[in-house]
């Protein structure tokens, strides 16, 4: 029997102690047949960003972001959106002044607007962790105005033209962040950035630290000054980023891909960095004629290896092939009911 609240289990595991189960991180919610809990968390992205849908929902097709980028939604990977090809705003990084306009907030009501935000979730906050997202990260940003080859060569190239760039984009949306903490109190502030692919970062440990973790600080004393865990979400072989992360206060990572050395950083920072991640639907759990005990088995490996000193919480699912994709929810389904069922005993 769970003494704990989802949501009092997950600040527990966040807090660097050992927590009731094993927690389940998830930008989806519940999946269907998973319902004998609610979610650990739910996921608000501040109503004013880029790279998100209107309100974050999926919308298949284009759709513009605050700064004009083209985003485009695709069914192929469940209606997931990237910028469009071809769609990028900025060519030249020295003339970014004549292209980024941040829009004009001063007519905001803020309150009114966290009390709809707040009214809109599906599940009641005694029992779900509220986690705020402030951007969809700044190198990302950078590439959605420029595109990757630009805008790396710009990183290289120009870095003093991209840090002022920064920095004028960042009192933007640091701006919306206070309004945010003020109004709508979160219990997780999550920062996110992809600043790495699976085999390597795309930039150094130096440039990271000139260029972004100063942003990321910002953002973090505002949870610092609260009290309030912080939370990174980073794609990719990007575990050299953490040294430095967990020292602005990041108390967690997700989603930790197999490409890390994850038992290596487990032993380095111990449960002061929850690892969420160590499962990948990769191999032959793709394969057309996978089995549902083939799912369940994976879920047990990732939790045997990785959650037996805590600090773990699983991060991971099945990416549909489209918005009615039936035999990719089933399997997401099956991995989630597992999740629960065998986390749930992990620690009795």
């Amino acid at each position: 029997m769970s003494h704990l609240t989802p949501k009092q289990n997950l600040l527990r595991l966040l807090s660097g102690e050992i927590p009731e189960w094993v927690p389940s991180f998830s930008y989806y919610g519940s999946f269907p047949g998973v319902d004998e809990d609610p979610p650990n968390m739910a996921l608000m992205n501040s109503a004013i960003r880029g790279g998100m849908p209107p309100r974050g929902k999926i919308v298949i097709g284009d759709f513009k972001d605050i700064w004009g980028v083209t985003y485009e939604s695709v069914e192929a990977v469940g209606g997931f959106a990237l910028p469009k090809p071809g769609g990028f705003i900025l060519d030249d990084i020295r003339k970014w002044r004549d292209v980024i306009k941040a829009p004009d907030l001063s007519h905001i009501d803020w309150e009114r607007v966290a009390k709809a935000d707040i009214e809109n979730l599906e599940y009641s906050r005694d029992n779900v962790a509220l986690f705020y997202s402030p951007i969809n990260g700044y190198f990302l940003l950078l590439m959605a105005f420029m595109g990757f080859n630009e805008g790396l060569c710009a990183l290289y190239e120009e870095p003093e033209e991209v840090k002022e760039l920064y920095d004028y984009v960042h009192k933007f949306y640091l701006g919306v962040a206070v309004k945010y903490f003020e109004y709508v109190k979160p219990d997780v502030l999550l920062i996110g950035d992809d600043t790495a692919s699976e085999r390597a970062p795309f930039i150094s440990p130096e440039m990271f630290r000139e260029l972004l973790l100063p942003l990321y600080d910002d953002f973090a004393r505002l949870a610092r000054n609260r009290g309030i865990p912080i939370c990174f979400h980073n794609c990719g072989k990007s575990g050299v980023f953490f040294n430095d992360l967990v020292r602005i206060g990041v108390s967690a990572w997700e989603p930790v891909q197999l490409s890390n050395d994850i038992l290596e950083i487990q032993k380095k920072f111990g449960r002061n960095l929850v690892i969420g991640g160590g499962w990948e639907g990769r191999g032959s759990l793709l394969k057309p004629d996978v089995t549902d005990d083939e799912i369940r088995e994976s879920v047990r490996v990732a939790m045997d290896t990785y959650a037996p000193n805590g600090g773990y919480m699983f991060a991971g699912s099945f990416t549909p092939g489209s918005t009615n994709d039936e035999a990719t929810w089933h399997k997401n389904a099956v991995l989630q009911r597992e999740v629960y069922e065998y986390g749930h005993k992990f620690y009795k």
